[in-house]
């Protein structure tokens, strides 16, 4: 048994691979999201994304998987998965320490100095709706 097995009964593969690659004006992953939607599989796809994807950011990801556009599947969006969930958690902790600074907190982590950046400032942000 192949760990890929799980493809066969994915519903994209009988339809036109485009629809989750869409390029173009005016187009987008409507369709490729209604076929997602029913479809047996999905959980293993967007883990098949996420373990293929690995820690890419939203812009170096492509097509939707799973269900899942480059930008939720990058965990900045409203479906992050949990690995993303805890790298933030791990950025906000070392920043609210106050014992390091963004470049040592982006090292200690592994991640670009961008991430903490931005990762600190959407967190300031939500704190001030909240407020």
């Amino acid at each position: 048994m192949s760990r890929y097995d799980w493809m066969e009964d994915a519903r994209c593969a009988q339809v036109d691979p485009d629809l989750w690659h869409p390029d173009g004006i005016g187009s987008g992953y409507g369709s490729a999201r209604r076929i997602c939607q029913g479809c047996p599989v999905q959980q293993q796809c967007a883990e098949f994304a996420q373990q293929t994807e690995g820690d890419l950011s939203h812009s170096h990801r492509h097509g939707l998987w799973g269900g899942q556009l480059p930008r939720q599947r990058a965990g900045t969006g409203s479906q992050g998965t949990g690995f993303y969930a805890k790298r933030r958690q791990q950025i906000l902790r070392l920043a609210a320490n106050g014992d390091m600074d963004a470049y040592q907190i982006a090292q200690h982590v592994g991640v670009d100095v961008r991430t903490v950046w931005r990762v600190t400032a959407a967190n300031r942000k939500q704190m001030g709706k909240a407020a």
